[in-house]
């Protein structure tokens, strides 16, 4: 398992200097920031609208709305147990590609939280307003996802790209079903 420093440059050992590129991360902050808006007017939004009026959907809704916390906040516990973290630093900068827990089942379980999270608020608003802020939300965290992907590969290497081929992106379903054949590991 190789290990990297914080705020190493592509596993150079060396931090961008002020004006120089930082990579993929650097770039893939206007995803986030544009999931992070659609994500927050979705939500503010649907406190306005009135319930949806199909009772199924809105129990699928609340489900969904449930099992997104579990995704959001197991990272913070999961990453800084798992993968190296140094005390101080923040929950995200890891020494070591993290293939235990919720990221045994998902690559990204934490922007997979945040998708269930709009489509819980989408299923019971039952709005087409909320369902559009939804769509640009979701795409930003997918955005966001392949880009930090390509920051994991120059950090990690080999060690990365075996974890992608072993665990999906956002398929949940694909990472239980491989996870119950290696039995359970």
């Amino acid at each position: 398992m190789r290990k990297v420093k914080p705020g190493d440059l592509a596993g150079t050992g060396k931090r961008p200097r002020h004006g120089q590129d930082p990579g993929p991360r650097g770039r893939s902050n206007l995803y986030a920031w544009i999931a992070s808006l659609a994500t927050f007017l979705l939500l503010n939004l649907v406190f306005l609208l009135e319930r949806g009026p199909n009772a199924p959907l809105r129990i699928a809704g609340t489900a969904l709305l449930l099992l997104s916390a579990v995704f959001m906040l197991a990272p913070f516990f999961q990453l800084p147990r798992h993968g190296g973290s140094q005390p101080g630093q923040s929950y995200m900068q890891t020494g070591a590609v993290v293939d235990r827990g919720l990221y045994g089942l998902v690559r990204h379980p934490q922007y997979l939280g945040y998708m269930m999270l709009a489509f819980g608020f989408v299923l019971l608003s039952q709005d087409w307003l909320a369902l559009a802020l939804a769509g640009v939300g979701v795409s930003g965290f997918y955005l966001q996802a392949v880009e930090e992907e390509k920051e994991c590969l120059a950090r990690f290497g080999q060690a990365y790209e075996r974890y992608r081929r072993r665990v999906p992106r956002f398929n949940l379903v694909l990472g239980l079903v491989r996870r119950l054949r290696q039995g359970g590991a």
